[in-house]
This record gives structure tokens, sequence and C-alpha cells, in this order.
């Protein structure tokens, strides 16, 4: 379902609760994303509902992520919320995780030059204890 959002033209389509879609969803419009969806996603903007499961590669410009995902993200803006667990590598330009979002991979900056982080826009919403390794995360 496609809807026009204000005068400038743009849409989004919503994926509801109950709906599942088996394939990849390539899209030039935003997505709302309260169902099930088995295979990549390439969009503008993602918002995923906090009942929401995602099984394949994510790619978005801006993408703020409150339910399961299990899969490689790529996202230029990422916001992974309270309710959010990811299983997957991750790829951002900006990020923000708010306490008790969960992910389960790599995080990698976008840059085309050496790796700085000094660049690199990582937030941790207010109130969030440090970050801690556990065994398993310390290299070898």
């Amino acid at each position: 379902m496609a809807r026009s959002s204000g005068s400038s033209g743009s849409s989004f389509s919503i994926i509801g609760d109950g709906i599942t879609i088996t394939g990849n969803i390539d899209s030039t419009v935003d997505l709302h994303i309260d169902g099930e969806v088995i295979g990549d996603i390439k969009c503008l903007s993602l918002v995923q509902g906090p009942t929401s499961k995602i099984q394949g590669a994510i790619v978005a410009q801006h993408a703020s992520l409150s339910g399961s995902c299990e899969g490689s993200i790529d996202a230029g803006d990422l916001v992974i919320a309270a309710s959010a667990r990811i299983g997957g590598d991750v790829t951002y330009e900006n990020v923000t995780i708010e306490q008790g979002g969960h992910v389960d991979g790599k995080f990698k900056h976008k840059s085309a030059k050496s790796p700085n982080l000094a660049k690199s826009t990582v937030s941790v919403a207010e109130k969030s204890p440090p970050l801690e390794l556990t065994e398993g995360d310390k290299a070898a």
C-alpha cells in the first residue's frame, strides 16, 4: 500500500503486521515494515516495527530498526532501538544504539580513507553503561 506524504510527492509503502513477503524488495520509496520479509531489502528509508522480522540484507540511506533482523545492514544513518535484535554485520555512516539494543556482528564505518574513528559518528543513548567486551569478543 503506497501513500503520499505531503505536498512533496514522496510516498511510502507499508508492509503490515500479519503479512509475510518472500523475495527481494527494491524500492525507490520509503518503507515501513511491521510484518515479515524473507529476502533482501533496498530502499531510501526503512522503519521497522518492534514485532517485525527481516531475514536478509538491508541497504538504506536511513534505517530505524526496532524488530528482529538476520542479515547484513548497510545504512547511512542507522538507529538501533532498545527492542532491536540484529544478527549480522553493520556498515554505517552514523549510528545510534539505544540502551538494550542487541547486535551480534561486526561494525564498520563507511570510509573511502583508512579507518579513522574520529570522523565517524557513534552515539549511544543517554544513561547507557559503557560497552564491555566479554571473553568471546576479545581478540586472540
